[in-house]
């Protein structure tokens, strides 16, 4: 399955399932949770290898997706020249 983008989320997404089906990927409870919060500043700390820019990139669809925010509201930050090309 070709990875998803933004102009693929459909215009109102309701349920942490259909983020899961429509990224094709089986979130953990932890990944969801940082994923569904409440728009708020985050930082997540995790090692290496866990998801966590996985988990911004699904943030971002979760928040345009569920319409809390418009997508030129949105900021991401990375310190990876890897994490940018993944978030691109």
């Amino acid at each position: 399955m070709p990875p998803a983008t933004v102009l693929d989320v459909p215009a109102h997404i309701t349920d942490p399932e259909q983020l899961k089906e429509l990224l094709g990927i089986p979130f953990t409870p932890e990944q969801t949770a940082c994923i569904t919060a409440p728009p708020a500043p985050q930082v997540i700390v995790a090692g290496a290898g866990s998801g966590k820019t996985t988990v911004m990139a699904a943030r971002v669809v979760w928040l345009v997706g569920t319409g809390q925010v418009a997508p030129e509201q949105v900021l991401g930050l990375t310190f990876t020249n890897k994490a940018a090309g993944e978030l691109a």
